[in-house]
């Protein structure tokens, strides 16, 4: 039978996984997913890895993927602690809490852009933001790991950057962290400790990506020498660099590793690329 996933990286400590004492993180990206594994009591990484998959298709061939991939690196169980699965969803808006109703879930959406029959529409209370994220994935892929592993919890790639972003944020800077995959970005911003605005945007050089960050500061009132700028995501080019650091004066990494105790036998990896499953 031939294989309908690749293993594309994993790296993992030589000790047993106690699968009720850790917890799974899972980020479903565009052409398969990452996923962390954590100890949830020593906070120790575990192990780190990458699959390429497809996960498109009927509820079955999803579920069976996802179960193919794990039992290729010896996870047959998905009894964790805790199971989060991140979905990388530019179709998400935000609602404060104090004027959200859960019966106009698909209405909030249907505001922002167009919504599908064959689609999801997933709302999580986020406490530390005094708002609602609501966003939108497919159905197949969202049922087909719901039947895997039925106590998972569901949020967009917004929800996971911009609670920490507020972790770390301070009265006195404001933060713009922004997350990169492929051609595309994510960013999430905060005034102080007071959340502003989540997006995502595609672009084609270094130029645009620049443009859309200083549109969205000049939009939100923020000084481009009065805010730390956080990359994090999939590498950036020394181009997109040495633009981002031309116009904002505080360009940093963001450090995924925040809450977590990493080894040295992750050092060679790139844990930029794993933010979404570490943060």
């Amino acid at each position: 039978m031939m294989e309908t996933y690749k293993l594309l990286n994993l790296v993992k400590v030589e000790e047993s996984v106690v699968s009720n004492e850790t917890r799974l993180s899972i980020c479903l990206e565009a052409n398969g997913f990452s996923f962390s594994l954590i100890n949830d009591r020593t906070l120790k990484l575990l192990s780190l890895g990458r699959f390429e998959c497809g996960l498109s298709g009927s509820i079955p061939q999803v579920m069976n993927r996802i179960r193919e991939c794990f039992a290729s690196i010896g996870i047959f169980m998905f009894k964790f602690a805790n199971v989060r699965v991140v979905c990388q969803s530019s179709r998400n808006v935000w609602v404060p809490y104090k004027l959200y109703d859960s019966r106009n879930n698909r209405d909030y959406l249907n505001g922002v852009t167009h919504l599908y029959e064959s689609e999801t529409v997933i709302a999580n209370v986020v406490e530390k933001l005094d708002a609602v994220s609501v966003f939108a994935y497919p159905m197949h892929t969202y049922s087909g790991i719901k039947i895997l592993m039925p106590n998972a919890f569901y949020c967009c790639q917004h929800q996971v950057m911009a609670e920490y972003a507020y972790d770390i944020s301070s009265f006195s800077k404001n933060t713009f962290l922004m997350y990169k995959r492929r051609q595309a970005c994510d960013f999430v911003v905060f005034k102080g400790n007071t959340f502003q605005i989540s997006n995502s945007y595609e672009y084609k050089q270094a130029s645009d990506l620049v443009y859309y960050i200083l549109f969205a500061m000049d939009k939100l009132g923020i000084d481009t020498g009065e805010v730390q700028l956080l990359l994090t995501g999939d590498g950036y080019a020394d181009d997109e660099l040495n633009l981002l650091r031309k116009y904002v004066r505080d360009v940093s990494y963001a450090n995924p590793m925040e809450n977590i105790k990493v080894g040295c036998e992750f050092d060679g990896l790139d844990l930029q690329s794993y933010f979404l499953v570490l943060a």
